[in-house]
């Protein structure tokens, strides 16, 4: 979480010098929405990662959160920190489609 938090306050520190020149400050711009997406993307991975460990200390670890049933391991072996089962998922991410 550190490293990201870094990469984040390295972009916005970046951000904030004036460049000269029209491209040069598309390709900073487009740079930095890069580095905060990937941020991003890392922040919520490392999320599930830490809720995977507790669902282990739990003793839950490797159930579905939607259906609760078991998460086939070659599933969790393939993504140890998935948090639902692949039927459930096809139907979360059909949810989290927009219209």
């Amino acid at each position: 979480m550190q490293e990201v938090d870094h990469i984040t306050k390295h972009s916005n520190d970046e951000y904030e010098s004036e460049v000269p020149d029209v491209n040069d400050e598309a390709a900073r711009t487009y740079s930095r929405q890069l580095m905060l997406s990937r941020g991003e993307a890392d922040r919520h991975q490392l999320k599930l990662i830490d809720e995977a460990l507790s669902a282990l200390d739990g003793g839950d670890y490797g159930t579905c959160v939607d259906c609760e049933t078991e998460i086939p391991y070659d599933r969790l072996l393939s993504v140890p920190f998935v948090e639902r089962c692949v039927n459930c998922m096809t139907k979360y991410e059909e949810s989290q489609r927009e219209p």
